[in-house]
């Protein structure tokens, strides 16, 4: 019998909306001085707001995740803009994260390399000839707003699987429906120079989302011949009293300590 491999993703889910006062002051004092430079470059208090949570979530998701404080994580971006977890070492971690201003999504795995894109639903601007370079498509009449976004977001999570980000210069892709309800993606291209997951087995899941908004999850994996068992933990901000009740003690009590030794 093959060898059945358990992938385990942790999604985390929050919106701008859900947040009061204290709470984005708590945020806001976790992140880096980068960061927070960043945060308060943006015209648009909403645009600054998804960023902040965005960056808020990813830091204390891994914190969570690794048992360390949020102020102990350190970030740089690689030769294509991904981030990467340089502080403390740690075995592998993937991660990536979405926002707009409704909606924002942090996905983690040591199991495989991910992606996570979400949208928010805009029907004007739904147009399958914008899917076309990307996309193998189904000859289609007519598409609702919602499918060609999860088309859209499905693309976007899979080349931030492979960290290399959405390039008209690659291949397109095809998806075809698995019986366990997500999808199994391809390259059009059968070998491609410098692209590696052509040889690795990729899947796309859709996954919660604020209303209004959909999400994508692609998982890339190593190995397409082993039997996978794949199983995603969401988890949202808002609903989870517990989660919400460790994050802001834990950001709160790390300012303090951070105050204390000054």
């Amino acid at each position: 019998m093959p060898f059945k491999k358990r992938f385990n993703v942790q999604i985390w889910r929050a919106s701008p909306s859900a947040l009061n006062p204290a709470q984005w002051r708590a945020l806001t004092g976790a992140l880096c001085l980068s960061e927070r430079s960043k945060a308060f470059s943006f015209r648009f208090e909403a645009d600054r707001k998804a960023y902040v949570l965005a960056h808020g979530l990813r830091r204390f998701a891994l914190a969570f995740m690794l048992d360390v404080s949020p102020h102990a994580l350190v970030f740089r971006d690689d030769e294509n803009g991904r981030p990467q977890l340089i502080k403390p070492n740690h075995s592998p971690i993937y991660f990536s994260h979405s926002h707009t201003r409704e909606s924002v999504l942090f996905a983690a795995s040591c199991d495989a390399a991910i992606g996570v894109d979400t949208e928010r639903v805009v029907a004007e601007l739904a147009d399958m000839k914008l899917l076309q370079p990307y996309w193998v498509m189904p000859e289609l009449a007519e598409i609702e707003a919602a499918s060609f976004y999860n088309y859209w977001t499905a693309l976007e999570a899979f080349w931030k699987a492979d960290g290399t980000g959405l390039s008209g210069s690659h291949p397109r892709l095809r998806m075809s429906a698995h019986p366990l309800g997500h999808w199994d993606v391809a390259c059009d291209v059968p070998r491609w120079p410098d692209l590696t997951v052509q040889d690795k087995h990729a899947v796309i899941f859709s996954v919660t989302s604020s209303p209004g908004c959909v999400a994508s999850l692609a998982i890339i994996q190593s190995h397409e011949s082993d039997v996978t068992n794949f199983v995603i933990h969401e988890k949202e901000l808002k609903k989870d009293t517990d989660l919400m009740g460790q994050f802001f003690k834990t950001t709160s009590a790390t300012r303090s300590a951070l105050g204390a030794q000054r």
